[in-house]
């Protein structure tokens, strides 16, 4: 069986840890998903709908049913990044020293209390209190069940295309529940009123937890150093490999034109094509819908073939995504709108589950966790700054013209991904 392996992270892996090691994936497509993936799958599908249901009707039930003002909705918000910010890289050195599955389970268990306190809270004070439990649990979450899979398929010797057909397969049910979360909220609302979203939201955490428990076996980076270590280690790991420096480049570029896009799509369709806001239901569907499709694309860009990542990309940001771009910029049509539309999303969802791909193919397993969360960390931090921004840049360009300016910065992605495939051929061609 034909692999691969990176050179460089081989000789990181034996400075970092005992024994050292490389990163191999089979190159050998499989007809069928293993019980792993199937096991993944399943897990990922509860986590979804158990962290989804409440969206529809978040801001709404601070705002109506507990009576709160619009400063104190912000607060809690605000309150929600900063627990993470300050928690996440922690939480993955956590996860990679005492068990992936065991903090799994524990972040599902507090985020599950914490939706049954929100629907029970009648205050502010309450609300904050159980909202700060929400984003630790989501700290703990955070990446945690992406690292168990990806050390797991590397343990069993499984490939590439098993993870790629996994996420694709993934990424394309998400996609159709994405079409169910609304009407499921609003059937609940409709029967037994909008607390009952959170206690439901309870009810699917602890269902994970019990499903975490029955269906995963634990596993871990490294138990035998303290969880600061790891810490410092991984992170130190990222700043000496230059793949991995781009990728985290690479991540917090993406964020703009994400947070971009979420910010001005909706006012877009409303503003400046004056479409109605009853017409942004068929949209959205439009936008899962796109979702759905790309997790079939996944599953046939690059069957087989070692620059099958590089393809993703390739098709995601300079075919899908930057054209999307462009016709938003240009050309204020209907038609041009909802065909921009198509093709963004389509992109989008190529690329997250790509990047997913290729970062977990180069994270040593002892520092995973780790590396993920704090990736995450890095990128929610630069959000955070450019939503602080975001209003004034629209102020500035107008809707339209706030398109223009995310332009330069898919032709920087671009260039970021092409020096760190660079890097990884000239790896693979040292090994």
């Amino acid at each position: 069986m034909e692999s691969f392996k990176f050179r460089e992270f081989k000789v990181l892996r034996a400075t970092c840890s005992k024994g050292g090691g490389s990163i191999s994936f089979s190159l050998r497509p499989s007809r069928s998903l293993s019980p792993i993936s199937w096991r993944m799958i399943l897990v990922s599908v509860v986590i979804f709908y158990s962290r989804n249901i409440i969206t529809p009707v978040l801001t709404v039930y601070f705002k109506d049913a507990l009576n709160l003002s619009y400063s104190q909705v912000g607060y809690l918000y605000s309150l929600y990044l900063l627990v993470m910010f300050a928690t996440d890289v922690f939480t993955g050195g956590i996860a990679d020293k005492y068990g992936r599955r065991k903090i799994l389970t524990l972040g599902m268990f507090l985020y599950g209390l914490s939706m049954a306190l929100i629907g029970a809270s009648h205050r502010f004070l309450s609300c904050a209190l159980a909202y700060g439990l929400a984003a630790l649990g989501s700290s703990l979450l955070s990446g945690t069940l992406q690292a168990w899979y990806f050390t797991e398929i590397k343990a069993q010797n499984l490939g590439r295309e098993e993870a790629k057909k996994a996420y694709g397969l993934l990424r394309s049910i998400n996609s159709a529940n994405s079409l169910l979360i609304g009407i499921i909220t609003a059937t609940i609302v409709a029967f037994v009123g909008m607390r009952s979203v959170f206690y439901a939201a309870a009810i699917l955490n602890f269902f994970g937890v019990f499903l975490a428990i029955l269906l995963l076996n634990e596993n871990w980076g490294t138990r035998e150093k303290g969880v600061l270590a790891i810490v410092r280690e991984g992170i130190s790991l990222v700043l000496r490999s230059p793949i991995l420096r781009y990728l985290f480049i690479a991540g917090m570029l993406f964020t703009l034109p994400h947070l971009h896009f979420l910010y001005v799509w909706q006012l877009y369709f409303t503003g400046v094509l004056d479409l109605k806001v009853e017409a942004l239901g068929p949209l959205y569907s439009l936008k899962s819908a796109m979702g759905i499709l790309a997790g079939f694309l996944i599953l046939r860009i690059g069957i087989g073939k070692e620059k099958s990542h590089a393809l993703l990309f390739k098709i995601s940001i300079s075919l899908l995504i930057l054209l999307s771009y462009l016709l938003f910029a240009g050309v204020s049509a209907e038609i041009v709108g909802v065909l921009a539309l198509a093709l963004y999303s389509l992109g989008e969802a190529v690329y997250f589950t790509g990047y997913t791909l290729l970062i977990n193919e180069i994270i040593p397993n002892e520092y995973r966790s780790t590396i993920i969360s704090t990736r995450m960390s890095v990128s929610a931090s630069v959000g955070a700054v450019f939503y602080a921004l975001i209003g004034r840049l629209v102020n500035f360009s107008g809707l339209a013209g706030s398109f223009a300016l995310m332009v330069p910065v898919f032709v920087l992605l671009s260039l970021v991904y092409l020096r760190a495939f660079e890097e990884k051929i000239t790896a693979l061609s040292e090994n």
